[in-house]
């Protein structure tokens, strides 16, 4: 990430109680609310990356999600389809990206995607017409690097929120609102406050450390504001053990779509201690480092259990303006590059990149062209003319159909989600660590569906137990036991691996 030092910083503005060391509220411009809003459009894998440069000491903070980042980055490439796929995972991209870029503090460290083309395309008509992500791809003409970057014209327009001249409210649990004194009024009245006796103003700088920290506090905090401006720092919270609530996720889909796992269990208590799978399982849940926090949230039971993240999620959608589609929209979409086997999520795959409009000027220079997705003909002056570029679609590649990891190849999946490709030698070292009585492990099959696919992901959000807390209410009614001698299995549990 750049030097924090060289990022912008702007004003906030706090009421804080400082007897009780707590912030009341805040008072903030348009940039802050970008900013606290783009926190929403951020992958969650790149989420758990900026978090584990952040904490001091390394603390993770987002439930499951940093086992399942680094079981990304510890596995062998080889097990991955191809070097992009795990890239995409440890640097996942979004289909929101340019709009952060234009935010006055972009604390996301992904290097933004680039546009290239042969630096010959003028000189030469019959250079490729195409361009790429990258400037390591050559001509299909003349064969030189396509080393010209060229700048996109009319990605997205400025900021998360439409152009705004008045201020907002900002609770300490982020609840945020258009500034009004009645607000102000209602909310001190809330909070027992009879007047400002006991209440200081503190006017502070907020850079790219100190939202960091926010983030980190959404996860952890139930008062963010106050522990990230006062106390200066977000604690790791006792995980939660989830209530069962499954009776309540209504869920519509394919039926017939479903991914079969096993799992191993501890009867004394009924804790899953880990699951044997294969690559479609893992692709299900290498795809929810993909998936932007604002997703999560809405997938979290009315966001019940993701606290203050749904308190902005809310007050977004209920700020009293017209809202921008790019924020608003509940369905997630991800980038074209991204495919995987289990589609059990509401996730729609954005269409093939449509390619590019340039406009050539009539003096014919190159540095005078302009790029664009779409050239009104309208605007074209005497001479001047527009060529069309094609993407150059081997690279980046899209792997439709195909999946993140290599296929024919079975997985375990610990409680916490870390991943490892299945080896004698692993499963010895994993069932020699757990230091089990072998009768009383029990082995059931469950087929997860998208029922279970949401279970999954809200328990990773919030427990160090997602197998466990997102899956034990699916498995076949059984009472915690003494361990007793093995029995022979029924052979109706065995699943072909």
């Amino acid at each position: 990430m750049a030097n924090s030092a060289a990022k912008p910083k702007f004003s906030l503005r706090l009421l804080i109680d400082e007897e009780k060391n707590r912030v009341v509220l805040a008072e903030a411009g348009k940039d802050f609310v970008d900013v606290l809003c783009s926190l929403l459009t951020l992958p969650m894998g790149t989420i758990v990356r900026l978090l584990e440069k952040h904490q001091t000491p390394q603390s993770p903070v987002v439930g499951c999600f940093h086992k399942l980042y680094k079981s990304v980055s510890d596995m062998s490439d080889d097990n991955f389809e191809a070097q992009a796929c795990k890239n995409l995972l440890l640097y996942p991209r979004s289909v929101k990206e340019s709009l952060s870029r234009k935010l006055k503090l972009n604390i996301d460290d992904t290097v933004a995607t680039g546009f290239f083309i042969c630096p010959y395309f003028m000189s030469n008509e019959s250079c490729c017409k195409v361009y790429s992500n990258t400037s390591a791809s050559r001509c299909c003409y003349c064969g030189r690097a396509m080393s010209c970057e060229i700048q996109v014209q009319g990605e997205l327009a400025d900021g998360v929120l439409p152009s705004c001249r008045t201020s907002f409210i900002i609770t300490d649990d982020l609840k945020v609102s258009l500034n009004s004194m009645g607000l102000v009024l209602n909310v001190l009245n809330d909070l027992g406050y009879a007047g400002f006796d006991k209440l200081q103003e503190m006017l502070i700088d907020v850079g790219s450390e100190e939202v960091l920290t926010l983030l980190g506090c959404l996860f952890t905090s139930q008062v963010p504001l106050t522990d990230t401006f006062l106390k200066k720092h977000c604690m790791a919270r006792k995980r939660k053990v989830l209530t069962p609530l499954v009776q309540e996720i209504v869920v519509s889909g394919d039926p017939d779509k479903c991914v079969t796992i096993k799992v191993y269990i501890r009867k004394t208590d009924m804790t899953i201690l880990f699951a044997e799978c294969r690559e479609d399982f893992i692709d299900l849940l290498f795809t929810f480092l993909a998936i932007p926090l604002e997703f999560a949230c809405e997938l979290s039971v009315d966001n019940v259990n993701m606290g203050c993240v749904g308190n902005i999620c809310r007050s977004l959608k209920d700020l009293s303006y017209e809202k921008p589609k790019e924020v608003t929209d509940s369905k997630c979409m991800l980038p074209y590059h991204y495919n995987f086997r289990a589609q059990l999520l509401d996730i729609a795959i954005q269409e093939g990149d449509s390619g590019l409009e340039c406009l050539i000027p009539t003096s014919g220079a190159s540095s005078d062209c302009m790029f664009s997705r779409k050239i009104k003909k309208d605007v074209l002056s005497k001479g001047e003319r527009i060529v069309k570029f094609a993407p150059m679609h081997s690279n980046p590649p899209s792997y439709v159909g195909v999946g993140f990891v290599k296929g024919e190849t079975s997985f375990i999946v610990s409680d916490d989600l870390f991943i490892t490709p299945m080896s004698t030698s692993s499963t010895i070292s994993l069932l020699s660590k757990l230091q089990l009585n072998i009768s009383d492990i029990d082995e059931q099959v469950i087929n997860i569906t998208k029922a279970e696919a949401v279970n999954l992901l809200r328990a990773s959000l919030i427990t160090n137990s997602a197998l466990t807390n997102g899956l034990s209410n699916f498995l076949s009614k059984m009472e915690p036991q003494e361990a007793t001698p093995s029995s022979s299995k029924n052979p109706k549990t065995q699943m072909p691996l």
